[in-house]
């Protein structure tokens, strides 16, 4: 059996997230713009000349992925943001990153994150680079952020959480961002219930999730035909899809109710809208953000 890439190298996907962050922050369109400071800083030295560049900018967005993907990240790292930035009010115990990636959120919202403890999980390879580079660009890991390495569809989410000093059954933020889709369907659902039986009363869950009509390649959305061709090509292939209609059902089974959902439409009216109303950029449209509390 073939290893998939994210086994014997860095995620190539989070490499292009990291990078659309990056230009998103430098960005001078307020809607385009995002706060990612620490993205720019994680590039070659060489790319971090180019994205002062406006058309270098331009051109290295539509580079980055098929069309709409750029827009995505943007409204999606924005989206997410928001639930980090009422993080310290919400007064969680937990914050559980799963498949962090590049993600510099622990870094970005120490403030918020004061009285929490972060356990950012995601495959080894990756999270060594990450590491890496936090060292090799002078950024300072809080004393609350813990690196717990794994392969989620080998190992032991629950296991390798304890050996790292998780506490369960307290009230936890989790996120899983850009994960679900990567994941085979039974170890998408594995991973839920372990969420299900990690957290405690009033823990939120935030996640991505692609729409299985794109899975099945139906076609008739925004940049769908070159996703599915890139991330294939990349070894990283997505496996798991929702209907719109099973979220809720599948938050009720591990023990979540909705919050929001946004969609496409939703994630271009909340962050591409100008002050006339008039929507300045189109989202790729083969996956959605969902938002849910646990009573």
């Amino acid at each position: 059996m073939t290893a998939r890439r994210i086994e014997t190298r860095a995620s190539r996907t989070a490499d292009m997230t990291c990078g659309c962050r990056a230009i998103s922050y430098m960005e001078s369109d307020p809607l385009h713009r995002s706060g990612d400071w620490i993205a720019p800083k994680l590039l070659p030295r060489k790319l971090q000349v180019l994205i002062k560049i406006p058309f270098m900018r331009r051109l290295l967005a539509r580079l980055l992925g098929p069309q709409g993907m750029y827009e995505w990240v943007v409204a999606r790292t924005k989206c997410i943001d928001e639930v980090f930035t009422r993080a310290r009010a919400e007064g969680f115990s937990n914050i559980l990153i799963l498949g962090a990636g590049f993600d510099s959120r622990a870094v970005r919202f120490q403030s918020e994150l004061v009285g929490a403890k972060v356990f950012e999980l995601d495959a080894p390879t990756t999270q060594i680079t990450k590491i890496g580079q936090f060292r090799k660009r002078g950024i300072e890991v809080p004393s609350n952020l813990v690196f717990v390495p794994i392969n989620f569809e080998k190992e032991s989410i629950a296991e390798r959480l304890k050996e790292s000093g998780f506490s369960r059954g307290k009230k936890t933020l989790v996120l899983l961002e850009g994960v679900l889709q990567y994941l085979a369907p039974e170890a998408a659902h594995a991973t839920l219930d372990v969420i299900k039986d990690l957290t405690g009363p009033g823990s939120m869950l935030v996640f991505d999730y692609a729409h299985a009509s794109v899975i099945r390649g139906e076609g008739g959305v925004l940049g769908e035909a070159r996703i599915l061709k890139g991330v294939n090509k990349f070894g990283e292939s997505w496996q798991f899809g929702l209907e719109e209609a099973e979220v809720e059902p599948l938050l009720c089974k591990y023990g979540f109710t909705l919050v929001e959902r946004s969609g496409p439409k939703e994630l271009e009216n909340a962050y591409f809208t100008d002050e006339g109303g008039i929507v300045k950029a189109r989202v790729n449209g083969t996956q959605s953000v969902v938002k849910a509390g646990r009573k």
